[in-house]
Protein backbone atom coordinates (compact mmCIF):
# COMPACT_ATOMS: atom_id res chain seq x y z
CA UNK A 1 0.00 0.00 0.00
CA UNK A 2 2.77 2.28 0.12
CA UNK A 3 1.79 3.53 3.46
CA UNK A 4 4.49 4.08 6.09
CA UNK A 5 3.67 2.99 10.15
CA UNK A 6 5.69 5.40 12.41
CA UNK A 7 5.87 5.11 15.73
CA UNK A 8 9.12 6.83 18.20
CA UNK A 9 10.85 4.58 20.83
CA UNK A 10 12.95 5.85 23.65
CA UNK A 11 16.43 4.13 23.47
CA UNK A 12 17.40 3.37 26.73
CA UNK A 13 20.00 1.12 25.87
CA UNK A 14 22.09 4.00 24.22
CA UNK A 15 21.93 5.75 27.48
CA UNK A 16 24.13 8.66 27.74
CA UNK A 17 26.71 9.88 30.04
CA UNK A 18 24.26 13.05 31.20
CA UNK A 19 21.67 10.12 31.96
CA UNK A 20 19.69 11.37 29.00
CA UNK A 21 18.30 8.32 26.06
CA UNK A 22 17.70 9.20 22.31
CA UNK A 23 14.16 9.29 20.74
CA UNK A 24 14.42 7.11 17.62
CA UNK A 25 11.38 7.03 14.58
CA UNK A 26 10.34 3.16 13.77
CA UNK A 27 9.82 2.76 10.08
CA UNK A 28 7.97 0.17 8.96
CA UNK A 29 6.68 0.00 5.20
CA UNK A 30 6.38 -2.99 2.28
CA UNK A 31 7.68 -5.44 4.70
CA UNK A 32 10.57 -3.46 5.83
CA UNK A 33 11.83 -1.74 9.12
CA UNK A 34 14.47 0.58 9.92
CA UNK A 35 15.09 3.16 12.85
CA UNK A 36 16.40 6.57 12.45
CA UNK A 37 17.04 9.41 15.25
CA UNK A 38 15.28 12.01 15.71
CA UNK A 39 18.31 13.99 17.54
CA UNK A 40 16.34 14.70 20.52
CA UNK A 41 17.58 13.27 23.73
CA UNK A 42 16.05 13.09 27.04
CA UNK A 43 15.30 11.67 30.78
CA UNK A 44 13.87 8.53 30.47
CA UNK A 45 11.17 9.86 33.74
CA UNK A 46 10.14 12.05 31.01
CA UNK A 47 9.02 9.80 28.00
CA UNK A 48 5.51 8.63 27.62
CA UNK A 49 5.72 5.15 25.92
CA UNK A 50 1.75 5.21 25.25
CA UNK A 51 1.53 8.30 23.89
CA UNK A 52 4.75 8.32 22.43
CA UNK A 53 5.32 12.00 23.69
CA UNK A 54 7.44 14.04 26.42
CA UNK A 55 5.78 14.37 29.37
CA UNK A 56 5.01 18.13 31.00
CA UNK A 57 3.69 21.11 29.56
CA UNK A 58 6.97 23.41 29.91
CA UNK A 59 7.57 25.51 27.09
CA UNK A 60 10.63 23.59 25.78
CA UNK A 61 8.93 19.75 26.12
CA UNK A 62 5.98 21.50 23.79
CA UNK A 63 8.79 22.73 21.33
CA UNK A 64 10.44 19.09 21.45
CA UNK A 65 7.00 17.48 21.14
CA UNK A 66 6.44 19.48 18.16
CA UNK A 67 9.45 18.65 16.12
CA UNK A 68 8.74 15.12 16.70
CA UNK A 69 5.33 15.74 15.10
CA UNK A 70 6.73 17.66 12.20
CA UNK A 71 9.58 14.77 11.93
CA UNK A 72 7.02 12.37 11.14
CA UNK A 73 5.94 14.83 8.53
CA UNK A 74 9.19 14.96 7.09
CA UNK A 75 8.74 11.16 6.25
CA UNK A 76 5.86 11.48 4.29
CA UNK A 77 7.27 14.55 1.84
CA UNK A 78 10.92 12.06 1.51
CA UNK A 79 8.08 8.99 0.48
CA UNK A 80 6.55 11.38 -2.22
CA UNK A 81 10.31 12.59 -3.15
CA UNK A 82 11.12 8.44 -3.53
CA UNK A 83 8.14 7.91 -5.82
CA UNK A 84 8.79 11.17 -8.43
CA UNK A 85 12.08 9.81 -8.66
CA UNK A 86 11.70 6.38 -8.82
CA UNK A 87 13.21 4.83 -5.88
CA UNK A 88 11.87 1.14 -4.50
CA UNK A 89 9.57 1.94 -1.17
CA UNK A 90 11.70 0.85 1.48
CA UNK A 91 12.15 1.93 5.19
CA UNK A 92 15.90 1.90 4.67
CA UNK A 93 14.72 4.22 1.73
CA UNK A 94 12.84 6.88 3.91
CA UNK A 95 15.58 6.43 6.43
CA UNK A 96 18.51 7.63 3.54
CA UNK A 97 16.11 10.61 2.50
CA UNK A 98 15.86 11.66 6.13
CA UNK A 99 19.43 12.30 6.36
CA UNK A 100 19.92 13.50 2.56
CA UNK A 101 21.61 10.50 1.44
CA UNK A 102 19.46 9.02 -0.98
CA UNK A 103 19.04 12.11 -3.11
CA UNK A 104 21.70 13.06 -5.15
CA UNK A 105 22.05 16.38 -6.66
CA UNK A 106 20.80 15.92 -10.00
CA UNK A 107 22.95 17.82 -13.13
CA UNK A 108 21.34 19.94 -15.71
CA UNK A 109 22.02 17.55 -18.07
CA UNK A 110 20.39 14.49 -15.91
CA UNK A 111 17.30 16.76 -15.16
CA UNK A 112 16.92 17.49 -19.15
CA UNK A 113 17.01 13.60 -19.93
CA UNK A 114 14.04 12.81 -17.50
CA UNK A 115 12.17 16.00 -19.09
CA UNK A 116 12.41 14.05 -22.30
CA UNK A 117 11.57 10.80 -20.99
CA UNK A 118 8.06 12.07 -19.33
CA UNK A 119 7.70 13.89 -23.27
CA UNK A 120 7.79 10.30 -25.18
CA UNK A 121 5.71 8.51 -22.36
CA UNK A 122 3.14 11.46 -22.90
CA UNK A 123 3.23 10.87 -26.97
CA UNK A 124 0.03 9.46 -28.44
CA UNK A 125 -1.85 10.96 -25.70
CA UNK A 126 -1.55 14.93 -25.28
CA UNK A 127 2.00 14.69 -27.30
CA UNK A 128 2.78 14.91 -30.74
CA UNK A 129 6.12 12.84 -32.01
CA UNK A 130 6.94 16.39 -34.08
CA UNK A 131 6.72 18.29 -30.78
CA UNK A 132 8.80 15.47 -28.81
CA UNK A 133 11.27 15.75 -31.83
CA UNK A 134 11.51 19.69 -31.55
CA UNK A 135 12.46 19.58 -27.91
CA UNK A 136 15.07 16.73 -28.82
CA UNK A 137 16.86 19.17 -30.76
CA UNK A 138 16.69 21.83 -28.03
CA UNK A 139 17.86 19.47 -25.62
CA UNK A 140 20.88 18.49 -27.85
CA UNK A 141 21.92 21.99 -28.81
CA UNK A 142 22.02 22.43 -24.39
CA UNK A 143 24.31 19.72 -24.05
CA UNK A 144 26.45 21.18 -26.65
CA UNK A 145 26.63 24.39 -25.39
CA UNK A 146 27.28 22.69 -21.76
CA UNK A 147 29.93 20.31 -22.91
CA UNK A 148 31.42 23.61 -25.39
CA UNK A 149 31.69 25.45 -21.94
CA UNK A 150 33.34 22.60 -19.77
CA UNK A 151 30.38 22.49 -17.61
CA UNK A 152 28.70 19.07 -18.21
CA UNK A 153 27.99 18.65 -14.58
CA UNK A 154 26.32 21.95 -14.45
CA UNK A 155 23.90 22.01 -11.83
CA UNK A 156 20.13 23.27 -12.82
CA UNK A 157 20.71 26.18 -9.62
CA UNK A 158 24.06 27.43 -11.46
CA UNK A 159 22.12 28.02 -15.37
CA UNK A 160 21.79 31.77 -13.85
CA UNK A 161 20.89 34.36 -16.12
CA UNK A 162 24.78 34.46 -17.29
CA UNK A 163 24.66 30.94 -18.43
CA UNK A 164 21.15 32.02 -20.47
CA UNK A 165 22.67 34.63 -21.81
CA UNK A 166 25.61 32.60 -23.19
CA UNK A 167 23.24 30.41 -24.55
CA UNK A 168 21.49 33.00 -26.41
CA UNK A 169 24.77 33.63 -28.16
CA UNK A 170 25.57 30.16 -28.82
CA UNK A 171 22.59 29.65 -31.05
CA UNK A 172 22.67 32.41 -33.12
CA UNK A 173 26.18 32.73 -33.60
CA UNK A 174 27.36 28.67 -33.54
CA UNK A 175 23.82 27.54 -34.80
CA UNK A 176 23.00 30.52 -37.07
CA UNK A 177 19.59 30.40 -35.42
CA UNK A 178 16.93 33.48 -35.97
CA UNK A 179 16.21 35.22 -32.93
CA UNK A 180 12.80 34.15 -32.83
CA UNK A 181 14.32 30.74 -33.28
CA UNK A 182 15.80 31.21 -30.06
CA UNK A 183 13.19 32.76 -28.06
CA UNK A 184 11.35 29.56 -28.87
CA UNK A 185 14.42 27.19 -27.90
CA UNK A 186 15.08 29.37 -24.41
CA UNK A 187 11.35 29.42 -23.64
CA UNK A 188 11.44 25.65 -23.73
CA UNK A 189 14.14 25.36 -21.65
CA UNK A 190 12.34 27.31 -19.59
CA UNK A 191 9.37 24.34 -19.58
CA UNK A 192 12.20 22.21 -18.02
CA UNK A 193 13.36 24.69 -15.27
CA UNK A 194 9.51 24.55 -14.50
CA UNK A 195 9.23 21.06 -14.46
CA UNK A 196 11.69 20.51 -12.47
CA UNK A 197 10.60 22.79 -9.92
CA UNK A 198 7.18 20.96 -9.95
CA UNK A 199 8.99 17.47 -9.82
CA UNK A 200 10.80 18.77 -6.90
CA UNK A 201 14.34 18.06 -8.47
CA UNK A 202 15.18 21.91 -7.68
CA UNK A 203 14.10 24.01 -4.76
CA UNK A 204 13.55 27.63 -7.08
CA UNK A 205 13.13 28.24 -10.80
CA UNK A 206 15.79 30.67 -11.04
CA UNK A 207 14.99 31.06 -15.10
CA UNK A 208 11.73 33.82 -14.49
CA UNK A 209 14.25 35.96 -13.99
CA UNK A 210 16.01 35.65 -17.73
CA UNK A 211 13.96 38.22 -20.45
CA UNK A 212 13.91 37.27 -23.85
CA UNK A 213 11.59 39.13 -26.62
CA UNK A 214 10.14 37.87 -29.39
CA UNK A 215 10.99 40.21 -32.11
CA UNK A 216 7.20 40.84 -34.24
CA UNK A 217 7.55 39.35 -37.33
CA UNK A 218 6.57 41.09 -41.08
CA UNK A 219 3.29 38.75 -42.43
CA UNK A 220 3.41 37.80 -45.90
CA UNK A 221 0.32 36.96 -47.20
CA UNK A 222 -1.15 36.94 -50.92
CA UNK A 223 -3.99 39.31 -51.45
CA UNK A 224 -7.00 38.39 -52.91
CA UNK A 225 -5.66 40.02 -56.18
CA UNK A 226 -2.51 38.13 -56.20
CA UNK A 227 -4.70 34.98 -55.27
CA UNK A 228 -6.47 36.01 -58.67
CA UNK A 229 -3.42 35.83 -60.91
CA UNK A 230 -2.30 32.37 -59.22
CA UNK A 231 -5.54 30.97 -60.05
CA UNK A 232 -5.30 32.60 -63.77
CA UNK A 233 -1.52 30.86 -64.10
CA UNK A 234 -1.82 27.45 -66.73
CA UNK A 235 1.44 25.89 -65.29
CA UNK A 236 2.81 22.53 -66.48
CA UNK A 237 1.25 19.61 -64.52
CA UNK A 238 4.30 19.30 -62.30
CA UNK A 239 3.43 22.85 -61.25
CA UNK A 240 -0.61 22.49 -61.41
CA UNK A 241 -0.56 20.54 -58.74
CA UNK A 242 1.78 22.75 -56.42
CA UNK A 243 -0.57 25.06 -57.19
CA UNK A 244 -4.26 23.83 -56.45
CA UNK A 245 -2.87 22.40 -52.94
CA UNK A 246 -1.30 25.69 -52.07
CA UNK A 247 -5.04 27.00 -52.96
CA UNK A 248 -6.30 24.65 -50.85
CA UNK A 249 -4.31 25.59 -47.95
CA UNK A 250 -4.85 29.39 -48.47
CA UNK A 251 -8.98 28.12 -48.05
CA UNK A 252 -8.56 25.93 -45.29
CA UNK A 253 -6.47 27.46 -43.27
CA UNK A 254 -4.45 23.82 -43.25
CA UNK A 255 -0.81 23.14 -42.78
CA UNK A 256 1.25 21.37 -45.37
CA UNK A 257 1.94 18.31 -43.04
CA UNK A 258 -1.70 18.76 -42.76
CA UNK A 259 -2.81 18.62 -46.35
CA UNK A 260 -0.06 15.66 -47.16
CA UNK A 261 -1.57 13.06 -45.40
CA UNK A 262 -5.30 14.01 -46.02
CA UNK A 263 -7.30 11.49 -47.27
CA UNK A 264 -10.73 10.33 -48.46
CA UNK A 265 -10.93 9.07 -44.83
CA UNK A 266 -10.62 13.16 -43.95
CA UNK A 267 -13.97 14.32 -45.90
CA UNK A 268 -17.14 14.44 -44.08
CA UNK A 269 -20.66 15.18 -45.34
CA UNK A 270 -22.84 17.65 -42.95
CA UNK A 271 -26.53 18.13 -42.74
CA UNK A 272 -26.68 20.95 -45.17
CA UNK A 273 -24.88 18.99 -47.73
CA UNK A 274 -21.72 20.31 -47.78
CA UNK A 275 -18.51 19.09 -46.85
CA UNK A 276 -15.71 19.16 -44.38
CA UNK A 277 -12.56 18.47 -43.27
CA UNK A 278 -12.40 16.16 -39.93
CA UNK A 279 -8.62 15.67 -38.90
CA UNK A 280 -6.23 15.57 -35.67
CA UNK A 281 -3.88 18.32 -35.54
CA UNK A 282 -0.20 16.55 -36.10
CA UNK A 283 1.47 19.05 -34.12
CA UNK A 284 -0.84 18.96 -31.07
CA UNK A 285 -2.64 15.95 -31.43
CA UNK A 286 -5.91 17.34 -30.46
CA UNK A 287 -9.02 16.95 -32.64
CA UNK A 288 -9.86 20.06 -34.12
CA UNK A 289 -13.56 20.72 -34.81
CA UNK A 290 -14.88 20.00 -38.85
CA UNK A 291 -13.73 22.67 -40.59
CA UNK A 292 -16.38 23.37 -43.25
CA UNK A 293 -14.91 23.35 -46.99
CA UNK A 294 -15.74 26.51 -49.23
CA UNK A 295 -16.69 25.93 -52.54
CA UNK A 296 -13.32 26.84 -53.85
CA UNK A 297 -11.67 24.65 -52.10
CA UNK A 298 -14.18 21.79 -52.66
CA UNK A 299 -14.06 22.00 -56.68
CA UNK A 300 -10.06 21.77 -56.28
CA UNK A 301 -9.94 18.51 -54.25
CA UNK A 302 -12.60 17.16 -57.06
CA UNK A 303 -10.09 17.66 -59.83
CA UNK A 304 -7.50 14.51 -58.63
CA UNK A 305 -11.03 12.15 -58.46
CA UNK A 306 -9.13 10.25 -61.18
CA UNK A 307 -5.44 10.75 -60.78
CA UNK A 308 -3.65 7.31 -59.73
CA UNK A 309 -2.56 8.95 -56.30
CA UNK A 310 -6.31 9.33 -55.35
CA UNK A 311 -7.17 6.17 -56.13
CA UNK A 312 -4.54 3.96 -55.14
CA UNK A 313 -3.56 5.59 -52.02
CA UNK A 314 -6.24 7.60 -51.35
CA UNK A 315 -4.35 11.17 -51.05
CA UNK A 316 -6.25 13.93 -51.66
CA UNK A 317 -3.66 15.94 -53.04
CA UNK A 318 -0.38 13.85 -55.26
CA UNK A 319 2.16 16.35 -54.01
CA UNK A 320 6.17 16.17 -53.17
CA UNK A 321 7.97 16.40 -50.37
CA UNK A 322 8.38 19.63 -49.00
CA UNK A 323 11.55 20.61 -49.48
CA UNK A 324 10.06 20.32 -53.33
CA UNK A 325 7.18 21.96 -52.83
CA UNK A 326 8.77 25.14 -51.63
CA UNK A 327 11.05 25.65 -54.78
CA UNK A 328 8.18 25.06 -57.01
CA UNK A 329 5.90 28.06 -55.20
CA UNK A 330 8.71 30.33 -56.34
CA UNK A 331 8.48 28.98 -59.98
CA UNK A 332 4.60 29.78 -59.89
CA UNK A 333 5.26 33.08 -58.15
CA UNK A 334 7.15 33.88 -60.71
CA UNK A 335 4.59 33.32 -63.11
CA UNK A 336 2.29 34.62 -61.70
CA UNK A 337 4.04 37.85 -61.51
CA UNK A 338 4.08 37.82 -57.43
CA UNK A 339 7.15 39.62 -55.60
CA UNK A 340 6.98 37.96 -52.45
CA UNK A 341 8.96 35.57 -51.02
CA UNK A 342 5.76 32.78 -50.32
CA UNK A 343 6.23 29.35 -48.96
CA UNK A 344 3.61 26.86 -47.41
CA UNK A 345 3.44 29.22 -44.31
CA UNK A 346 1.86 32.14 -46.72
CA UNK A 347 -0.81 30.30 -47.70
CA UNK A 348 -1.72 29.37 -43.83
CA UNK A 349 -1.14 33.26 -43.37
CA UNK A 350 -3.39 34.13 -46.60
CA UNK A 351 -6.09 32.25 -44.94
CA UNK A 352 -6.04 34.34 -41.87
CA UNK A 353 -5.90 37.55 -44.00
CA UNK A 354 -7.23 37.63 -47.02
CA UNK A 355 -9.88 34.71 -46.61
CA UNK A 356 -10.87 34.75 -42.95
CA UNK A 357 -10.05 38.54 -41.36
CA UNK A 358 -10.81 40.33 -44.16
CA UNK A 359 -13.95 38.58 -44.93
CA UNK A 360 -15.38 39.55 -41.63
CA UNK A 361 -14.58 35.90 -39.88
CA UNK A 362 -13.92 36.76 -36.06
CA UNK A 363 -10.45 36.17 -34.68
CA UNK A 364 -11.40 33.50 -32.30
CA UNK A 365 -13.18 31.41 -35.92
CA UNK A 366 -9.79 31.90 -37.21
CA UNK A 367 -7.91 31.03 -34.31
CA UNK A 368 -10.10 27.38 -34.07
CA UNK A 369 -9.46 26.70 -37.86
CA UNK A 370 -5.65 27.95 -37.61
CA UNK A 371 -5.45 25.14 -34.67
CA UNK A 372 -3.80 27.72 -32.10
CA UNK A 373 -3.80 26.80 -28.95
CA UNK A 374 -4.44 29.66 -27.40
CA UNK A 375 -6.29 32.84 -28.90
CA UNK A 376 -3.60 35.14 -28.01
CA UNK A 377 -1.42 33.54 -30.25
CA UNK A 378 -3.73 34.67 -32.98
CA UNK A 379 -3.87 38.03 -31.36
CA UNK A 380 -0.36 38.52 -30.95
CA UNK A 381 -0.07 37.48 -34.95
CA UNK A 382 -2.17 39.26 -36.37
CA UNK A 383 -2.86 42.44 -34.53
CA UNK A 384 -2.12 45.21 -37.11
CA UNK A 385 -4.57 43.21 -39.19
CA UNK A 386 -7.17 43.60 -36.60
CA UNK A 387 -6.16 46.94 -36.17
CA UNK A 388 -6.69 47.76 -39.91
CA UNK A 389 -9.86 45.68 -38.93
CA UNK A 390 -11.14 47.97 -36.12
CA UNK A 391 -10.39 51.45 -38.29
CA UNK A 392 -12.59 50.14 -41.46
CA UNK A 393 -15.66 49.49 -39.26
CA UNK A 394 -15.08 52.64 -37.51
CA UNK A 395 -15.59 54.16 -40.88
CA UNK A 396 -18.39 52.17 -41.46
CA UNK A 397 -19.97 53.50 -38.57
CA UNK A 398 -18.82 57.13 -39.22
CA UNK A 399 -21.10 56.85 -43.03
CA UNK A 400 -23.85 55.49 -41.69
CA UNK A 401 -24.08 57.23 -39.07
CA UNK A 402 -23.65 60.46 -40.58
CA UNK A 403 -26.09 59.45 -43.65
CA UNK A 404 -28.32 59.05 -40.26
CA UNK A 405 -28.10 62.13 -39.41
CA UNK A 406 -28.44 63.59 -43.04
CA UNK A 407 -31.51 61.51 -43.31
CA UNK A 408 -33.04 63.32 -39.91
CA UNK A 409 -32.17 66.82 -41.07
CA UNK A 410 -34.00 66.85 -44.34
CA UNK A 411 -37.52 68.49 -44.65
CA UNK A 412 -40.36 66.42 -44.32
CA UNK A 413 -42.76 66.41 -47.58
CA UNK A 414 -46.56 67.36 -46.61
CA UNK A 415 -48.71 64.88 -47.22
CA UNK A 416 -51.99 66.31 -49.59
Amino acid sequence: MNIPTLSFLLQEKKLKKDGNAPIYLRITINGTRSEVSSKIDIAPSKWDSKKELIRGKEPLTIRLNQQLQNFKLKVYDVLEQIKIQRYDITANNLKLGLSGELFQSHTLKQVYALFIENLENRVGTDYSPASLEINKTTYDHLIEFLDQEGKAQLKPEEFNNQQFLKFENFLKSKKQNSHNTVYKKIERVKAVFKWAYEMDYIEKDHSKKFKIKKQKKEIIFLTQEELDRLKAVKPIERLAIIRDAFLFMCYTGLAFNEIERLSEENLSKNISGGYGIIMTRQKTSKNIPEIPLLPMALDLISKYENHPKRIIEKKLFPIPANQNFNGYLKELAALAKIDKPISTHTARKTFATTIGLRNGMSLEVVSKALGHSNIRITQESYADLQNDRIREEFEKLEKNLNSHESNKSRPSKSIG
